[in-house]
């Protein structure tokens, strides 16, 4: 008989949630952690599914947890769930095993027919753990790099760098960064509210100006769960030189705050050859895929 108890989400759970989180976090590439508070929020929203977030406990402590979620809409006549590989404390392999188990059967009751999932540099479990678990791989959807700026020149003219303002300069990034990224204005507004709202995160973001026009936009996220690494926020720029502008920035910013790496994550393996990224050093850290399993 197995020492750990599994059992489904009930209220109260979130703030061990984000402790095991973070401690598991510490482990990856780039950590990250939803706070205890966005978890109540989360939790609170109509459609929530308790039986779907699951939680490991030895001697009733937490030790891990695992979370998923049936899809509304079906492909194909097919019902999909998405499921996040289990996080879980160092020594609690088992713990691990007992949790992905336990969550494919809830979601097979629940009539899933198919479950996806990322592995790589953004969970605990690389790809071999997921062809183990029986997943087939998919496609490669995201690619983490690091940002070298230690050799940037630092010595060039940054007067016309400004700190970036919400009320002034939020409306005209949104159209440049929906044009340059291919995306809708509202889904780039929506992102642009979402760091508003985000009092949690420390970000330093900046524009550069010619006459009233925006001719670049970048920032610089300080990692919450270790704060000697920082991710670029999404990065435009109309030349090389407003870009040179902007690492030259990126790379004051990295010093002064003694951040031992930068990162930036692309979604697509030719983002970074593009030549609006020339002046940019990168090297990738590694990849995240999806991975699909038949129920």
């Amino acid at each position: 008989m197995s020492d750990y108890v599994i059992k489904h989400y009930h209220e109260g759970f979130e703030v061990d949630q984000e402790k095991v989180g973070k401690e598991v976090a510490k482990t990856f590439v780039s950590p990250h952690q939803t706070p205890a508070e966005r978890l109540k929020e989360v939790y609170t929203q109509e459609g929530f599914d308790p039986e779907t977030r699951l939680y490991a406990f030895k001697d009733k402590k937490m030790v891990g947890f695992l979370t998923a979620r049936v899809l509304d809409e079906e492909e194909d006549g097919v019902k999909i769930a998405n499921l996040t590989p289990p996080s879980v404390l160092a020594g609690h392999e088992e713990a691990e095993k007992l949790l992905f188990k336990k969550a494919v059967e809830i979601l097979k009751k629940k009539g899933a027919k198919k479950v996806r999932s990322n592995f790589g540099v953004i969970t605990k479990q690389d790809g071999d753990v997921a062809k183990k678990w029986g997943y087939k791989y998919k496609e490669t959807g995201y690619y983490l790099y690091n940002i070298n700026v230690d050799d940037v020149d630092t010595s060039i003219s940054m007067d016309d760098v400004e700190k970036f303002e919400y009320d002034k300069h939020q409306q005209a990034c949104v159209k440049i960064l929906a044009a340059e990224f291919g995306r809708e204005e509202e889904w780039v507004n929506n992102l642009y509210e979402r760091m508003k709202a985000d009092t949690t995160n420390v970000r330093k973001q900046w524009v550069i100006k010619d006459k009233d026009e925006i001719k670049a936009y970048g920032g610089i996220m300080i990692n919450p769960i270790d704060e000697s690494l920082g991710r670029v926020i999404v990065t435009y720029a109309a030349s090389e030189e407003y870009m040179k502008k902007l690492l030259a920035k990126f790379r004051k910013v990295k010093d002064k705050k003694g951040l031992k790496k930068l990162f930036a994550g692309f979604t697509k393996e030719g983002d970074v050859k593009e030549a609006k990224y020339k002046p940019i050093k990168f090297e990738l850290l590694g990849t995240a895929s999806l991975f699909e399993l038949d129920l």
